[in-house]
């Protein structure tokens, strides 16, 4: 499985992307100009490819797809009828450049061998504005007992100021909890000293100081990797998942393939059990 992780000039200097969401992604990343953070029509989805078919990697908190209730492990087949691609299914293909469509499209999809057929509409945007949008709506805080925890997906974080803004709102919101999940799964963009300071000690007096769990897998790279490094140092902070690329293991091992028929979401809820166990 995997991701084309490129992107192609086709001479009319804009950058012309390639077909996959994850050189959209990437391409919104890595530069500044807005010609090349083309926006699209999509549904708020990761892609993998499986024996050469579609499979949902990951779906953003409050996108179409999330309303449409699609989960991780999906088999997206059709959309209204015609073979299903994560960018041609909802876009011109090139040399046409995407433009707004509000039109409702019906995806039929498999999940445990079953068929299955919702409706939606994609949004319009660049993705990482899309992920930079997921984190706020991914918060959630859990009881167990008389204790509370948190759990925030990182979803995406860019270097403009209003992320860490956004992000200092967002841990705030912790501050009465027992501990905290921090979910770096598919995590796009820019975290740095700044998003560190929010997790550890510094000169800066207001961070978080409970026992956390993070999760990480493959799809936790660069930044992302890098920041869960760096927190793991920290005596109450427990790293849990699979391996990153870079060759970072937590310290409890979790397997979740993404071709997993396996309901639910394990890793989180093996963090969930940890900071159970903890507090």
């Amino acid at each position: 499985m995997g991701f084309c992780d490129c992107v192609q000039n086709d001479g009319r200097g804009e950058g012309s992307m390639t077909d996959t969401l994850d050189a959209y992604l990437k391409a919104a990343l890595t530069s500044r100009r807005p010609d090349r953070q083309q926006r699209l029509n999509h549904i708020g989805v990761a892609v993998a490819t499986d024996s050469g078919n579609h499979i949902v990697a990951a779906v953003l908190h409050a996108s179409p797809a999330f309303a449409a209730g699609l989960l991780r492990g999906d088999r997206p087949i059709s959309i209204n009828g015609a073979p299903y691609h994560p960018v041609y299914s909802f876009n011109p293909e090139p040399p046409a450049l995407p433009e707004p469509d509000q039109r409702s499209f019906r995806l039929v999809f498999e999940r445990s061998g079953e068929q299955r057929e919702v409706e939606l509409r994609p949004e319009f945007n660049n993705l990482l504005d899309s992920y930079r949008s997921a984190v706020e709506p991914s918060v959630r805080q859990f009881g167990m007992g008389n204790k509370v925890v948190g759990y925030v997906r990182l979803w995406g974080v860019s270097r403009n100021a209003n992320d860490l803004v956004m992000l200092q709102k967002v841990l705030a919101g912790f501050r009465n909890t027992s501990s905290l999940i921090v979910d770096l799964r598919h995590a796009a963009g820019y975290l740095a000293e700044e998003h560190l300071a929010l997790f550890r000690p510094t000169d800066q007096s207001d961070y978080y100081s409970s026992p956390m769990a993070l999760i990480i897998d493959r799809t936790t790279t660069r930044h992302a990797e890098s920041f869960a490094r760096q927190l793991a140092i920290l005596d109450r902070v427990t790293t849990l998942g699979a391996a990153t690329p870079g060759g970072f293991h937590p310290d409890l091992t979790v397997p979740w393939p993404l071709a997993s028929s396996t309901p639910g979401d394990p890793q989180f809820e093996a963090a969930l059990a940890l900071l159970g166990g903890l507090i």
